[in-house]
């Protein structure tokens, strides 16, 4: 059965059946001796009362008297002399004494003989009167009792195995229902339906499950959203330098074209190819650092040297505007082990930025700070500054806070660096505001064993 429903269903049945089977089968067996016992001393009472009856009552009345007892006490009994036998009721012939056992009878008068066969129970013994000896044989059928036990236990099994069947069914369909819904749900989500919810209170399983379920709808609807907006991104990226590499090529194909113009439609034909080039290599090379098996490549360096020649690289830029850069550099040297390459490469996307997107005369300031377990870059200029909605967004692909895209740039460049950044297990927070300028801070991890190592470095140089 493949239904969960069915399997809840069977496995009850099969667990109450087995049950009762396990505790019917001992209550009987506990019953069946119980009730034998008793009947074994009521057969005992029974014949001590029949015994004192036939000392006591006149022998002219004591056939009447034995008969109404039998009748009224729904018990047989046989009394036996050496040279009669009488019997009072339906005795059971199967039960007979046999001669060996009546010759014990006589011969101990303290033996009981007692038999039981199915529900018929039978007690002997011997007993004295006027000098003879006597043997009374008195049984009793039991099965009523049994049968009234038996029909109530029945009846009781009824009346379980109903309501529990009851209860089971309502507590099953609160069970499955939510995981009905849920099954719906997924199917709903393999269809591409991410808006798909399912609605279930409470703190069991199932609850944690549904909430589960809903987070990850949640998750891949906004990986939905992302991937959309990344193609669109892409698009737009992609198709603005194509259709003006386009345009001015078709222009270019015309003979009589001065030279002059020539050169500049040129000229802007390799500023989009470049631009395609950079965003491609941009695209790549995003993919990579996302991917799982990427390793960097640790090495130990002195971060200073590493942000004097960043800087060095960024000069003719901030030249072309009039952008001082200020170094603030702290007064020891400081070693650190990163993948150089790639952290150069956060220096220079976030100088860069800092550059284009501060006006002429501005002034562009690096400071590092050093604490005890971790290192701070921070670069801030005199730019135009961020909106808050744009910090929210602003290591996001291909955000812009600049929609008409009048700085150059493609928006990948600070998700590369967020992501080297995290890679490092380091963080990168901004600071700005509209028209009063940007901070980047980063912070790195940072080891005191490096510091050792500086200061064993300026010890010798002191020496030399």
């Amino acid at each position: 059965m493949k239904s969960i429903y069915g399997k809840l269903i069977i496995g009850f049945l099969v667990s109450i059946v087995f049950s009762f089977s396990v505790a019917g089968y001992f209550t009987i067996r506990k019953n069946s001796s119980e009730l034998s016992q008793l009947t074994y001393e009521e057969l005992n009472n029974s014949s001590d009362y029949v015994i004192n009856l036939m000392k006591i009552v006149d022998s002219s009345d004591l056939s009447s008297v034995l008969g109404g007892y039998a009748k009224t006490s729904e018990v047989n009994f046989l009394i036996e002399h050496e040279k009669e036998s009488v019997g009072y009721g339906n005795m059971y012939n199967s039960l007979k004494l046999t001669n060996d056992e009546k010759s014990k009878l006589y011969n101990y008068p303290e033996i009981v003989v007692y038999k039981n066969q199915s529900s018929i129970k039978q007690l002997s013994k011997s007993f004295v009167m006027n000098n003879q000896k006597y043997i009374i044989t008195i049984q009793k059928d039991s099965g009523n009792r049994e049968s009234i036990f038996l029909n109530s236990a029945v009846i009781a099994l009824f009346c379980i195995l109903s309501a529990g069947s009851v209860m089971f069914l309502v507590l099953a369909d609160i069970i499955v229902k939510p995981i009905s819904r849920l099954n719906k749900a997924t199917n709903e989500l393999s269809k591409g339906n991410y808006r798909v919810r399912v609605n279930y209170s409470g703190n069991d399983e199932i609850a944690t499950l549904n909430r589960s379920f809903n987070q990850m709808a949640q998750q891949l609807a906004k990986t939905e959203e992302i991937r959309q907006q990344f193609i669109s991104d892409v698009s737009h990226e992609f198709q603005t330098p194509l259709t003006a590499i386009q345009g001015f090529a078709t222009i270019l194909k015309n003979e009589q074209l001065p030279d002059e113009q020539r050169q500049k439609y040129a000229d802007i034909i390799l500023f989009h190819s470049k631009r395609l080039s950079t965003l491609s290599k941009n695209m790549l090379q995003l993919t990579l650092l996302e991917g799982e098996d990427l390793k960097l490549n640790k090495t130990e360096f002195s971060l200073v040297e590493q942000l004097i020649r960043v800087i060095s690289t960024q000069d003719p830029l901030a030249l072309k505007k009039d952008i001082e850069i200020e170094f603030n550099r702290p007064k020891n040297d400081i070693f650190i082990e990163a993948d150089e390459a790639r952290l150069e490469q956060v220096w220079i996307n976030l100088l860069n930025n800092a550059i284009k997107y501060t006006n002429e005369h501005g002034v562009v300031t690096v400071t590092v700070k050093r604490g005890t377990k971790e290192v701070e870059v921070s670069i801030a200029d005199t730019g135009v500054g961020m909106s808050k909605e744009a910090i929210s967004h602003i290591f996001e692909r291909f955000y812009r806070q600049d929609k008409s895209r009048n700085v150059e740039g493609n928006g990948l460049g600070l998700s590369i660096v967020k992501r080297i950044v995290d890679l490092h297990l380091g963080t990168i927070d901004v600071e700005s505001r509209e028209e009063a300028g940007s901070v980047f801070s980063v912070k790195l991890p940072y080891e005191r064993n490096f510091l050792g190592k500086f200061n064993n470095l300026t010890k010798k140089e002191e020496k030399g």
